[in-house]
């Protein structure tokens, strides 16, 4: 009796486990088993110590990775690392969710999600501790709970996708191009929305509860944390930290003022070429027989649910039009969302398709058995093709080279150096505790008029290093290339006098 129970549990609920369980394993497999370059170490460090990173500042990610980095497993750099496994299969989880809610069969909803999850730059966000995957997942978080508001249209299940898009916010800026979308599918399915007092509370709490989480920047400033990337340093090594606790200041980091000469930062001439470039990135991503089924899904969904339709459109575009023309050289990572969509849609041009071939009849049975087979190999394709081009299970080289640099440098240096140098540092310096005699400088954060002047006055004092010197430089001092990075030395008087002789 016992083990029929048990059974019958499994059978009940395994389902629901798998769109979970199946990409959370992928992407443990496949793994960054350490820290890793780049924005992922700035995030690990920062997440880890209570810092601040640049814009826009995601104090959502920072607050949720500082727990996460508290988990006993591996170190911290792959605690982080883990957090967006868990992201990007919960993302895969909450779309099967929402799918189900539209009524879509287990092969529809299960073969889009499967290429969603093979998809190259999905699965290699969900692999390294970055924004993107928890973005994504909160973008899957909010369709479902706009759905399940729209079976009961309350103000108790308003709260919540209201309360997801203010969160979300404090994860990145770009919860803002969910806005239109999420209000015309509010103001479509209930055209009396506005007139309706509880709504606005229901909305005006989740915001305000959801927005405290930027509270998280004003605060951490005040402590004066080791790590923060928001602020410069000045000509005599000193960090001048912007004032997060002045409007302005708070401003300027959570808008991206920064980064806005990189918005809109292609010519009418160049944009095409743009556009050509993220549609193939879509063919790929849907290893190519994604595209017509989810052509096709676009329409079929369009006359069966216009308002849902109108949402994932207009988020869509929004989304796919921003970051096509932001200028920024890793912008390829930033279209997950626009993936997810497509995925619906994706799912909704298999369920025709399937729905057809069940027809009565033994033909038509084995057909849809070359249809389900037919959408497991694209799956199966897709993650064969994509395995080693994602997996970063044996990628150490941002600890190990980190490492080899702590070692070569000598007692009280001055590292300067650029995002494959840096970030990796100040993780062994701040989350490991290695070399605090060391200050580690990111060039991203002093003018090089300023990181000039500083060299020159403190070389004769202590040792300077710097990954690629400019020329300037290099003109007036002793430049000793080592391993990793490029020693700079004062050039005496008696290297000037027989230079001047010469």
């Amino acid at each position: 009796m016992q083990r029929n129970r048990t059974a019958q549990t499994i059978l009940t609920y395994w389902p629901a486990a798998v769109p979970f369980w199946v990409p959370f394993l992928l992407y443990l497999v496949t793994l960054a088993p350490t820290v890793y370059n780049l924005d992922s170490a700035e995030l690990t460090t920062a997440a880890a110590t209570g810092g601040i990173v640049r814009a826009t500042g995601y104090p959502l990610y920072l607050v949720l990775g500082w727990f996460w980095s508290k988990l006993p497993l591996g170190d911290v750099g792959f605690r982080l690392n883990l957090f967006s496994a868990f992201c990007g299969a919960a993302t895969i989880w909450l779309a099967d969710r929402s799918m189900r809610r539209l009524g879509l069969e287990r092969w529809a909803r299960w073969g889009a999600l499967g290429l969603l999850m093979a998809a190259p730059f999905f699965w290699a966000m969900s692999v390294i501790a970055e924004v993107y995957a928890l973005h994504a997942m909160l973008v899957g978080a909010l369709i479902l709970a706009l759905l399940r508001w729209r079976e009961q249209p309350t103000a108790a299940r308003l709260f919540w996708p209201a309360l997801i898009l203010a969160v979300s916010a404090g994860n990145h800026a770009a919860t803002v191009l969910l806005v239109p979308g999420t209000a015309l599918f509010l103001l479509l399915t209930q055209p009396r929305f506005l007139q309706q007092p509880r709504n606005y509370l229901a909305v005006g709490g989740a915001l305000l509860i959801g927005g405290a989480i930027f509270l998280y920047l004003p605060l951490r400033a005040l402590a004066a944390p080791a790590f923060n990337y928001a602020g410069t340093y000045d000509a005599a090594g000193n960090f001048r930290p912007v004032d997060l606790t002045s409007f302005s200041g708070f401003l300027w980091l959570v808008t991206g003022r920064s980064f806005s000469g990189q918005m809109w930062g292609y010519t009418l001439q160049e944009t095409p070429a743009q556009w050509l470039g993220f549609l193939r990135q879509l063919i790929e991503a849907f290893f190519v027989v994604g595209i017509i089924p989810g052509l096709v899904g676009m329409v079929t969904l369009w006359r069966r649910d216009p308002r849902l339709s109108v949402f994932l459109g207009l988020t869509f575009l929004l989304h796919t039009t921003f970051y096509v023309h932001y200028r920024v050289v890793d912008k390829n990572t930033m279209f997950l969302p626009s993936y997810l969509i497509w995925a619906f849609w994706l799912a909704n041009g298999y369920a025709p398709l399937l729905n057809w071939l069940r027809a009565e009849g033994p033909d038509q049975r084995r057909l849809l058995q070359l249809g389900q087979l037919a959408i497991l190999l694209a799956v199966g394709g897709s993650l064969f093709w994509n395995f080693g081009r994602v997996d970063q299970s044996d990628d150490w080289s941002t600890r190990e080279q980190s490492e080899a640099i702590m070692a070569e440098i000598e007692p009280n240096a001055v590292v300067f150096g650029w995002w494959d140098v840096v970030p990796g540092l100040q993780y062994l310096q701040l989350v490991e505790g290695q070399r605090q005699d060391v200050l580690i400088i990111n060039r991203f954060l002093i003018s090089g008029d300023d990181m000039e002047q500083f060299i020159l006055t403190e070389a004769g004092n202590r040792p300077i290093y710097i990954n690629n010197p400019p020329l300037s430089l290099i003109q007036v001092m002793d430049v000793e290339e080592e391993d990793y990075l490029f020693r700079l030395h004062p050039i005496s008087q008696t290297d000037l006098v027989s230079e001047g002789g010469s």
